[in-house]
């Protein structure tokens, strides 16, 4: 799944996904999961041992947190922008003057994970489990495809960070 989007710009064997809290003494919410330091933890009753095989809802939340694993490994400070994630809008609208740069680390997460629903699964399911605010029109793969411009022509390209 991961590597239809982000291709050869991660290192794969780097990455773990571990069943359990991150933080000590199981603080982490139970429905939650968080990748702070280019690692995935997930509570025990979201995990799952092979999330392509899983629902498209948990491939979107699987999409998302592994956006978090492209931006750590791309240099952002994951964990510090993520002490805040509870707090903020995970919500996007994409108007035309926008690119990914100008998205916050979760809105982040979430359009590239809508955009992955949305070329693998279609509109119909997407439609359903999407963080996008604005009109579904004819245009919406369009839209998308310019947010993600950089990002598309190739992962490593830094103008795609939350400036």
């Amino acid at each position: 799944m991961a590597r239809s989007l982000f291709g050869d710009m991660v290192n794969y064997g780097h990455v773990k996904v571990y069943k359990g809290s991150y933080f000590p003494f199981d603080l982490q919410d139970e429905g939650t999961a968080v990748t702070p330091n280019g690692n995935m933890y997930w509570p025990e009753p979201m995990f799952k041992e092979d999330f392509s095989s899983e629902t498209p809802l948990n491939k979107n939340w699987f999409m998302h947190e592994f956006v978090h694993i492209w931006q750590h490994q791309m240099g952002m400070s994951v964990r510090t922008r993520g002490l805040i994630s509870k707090y903020v809008n995970y919500h996007y609208s994409l108007p035309k003057e926008k690119t990914l740069a100008d998205y916050r680390m979760e809105q982040q997460g979430n359009i590239i994970a809508d955009y992955y629903t949305l070329i693998t699964e279609g509109y119909n399911t997407w439609k359903d489990i999407t963080s996008f605010e604005g009109i579904h029109g004819p245009d919406l793969l369009a839209k998308y495809q310019h947010t993600l411009q950089y990002f598309l022509a190739s992962p490593r390209d830094k103008r795609s960070l939350w400036k």
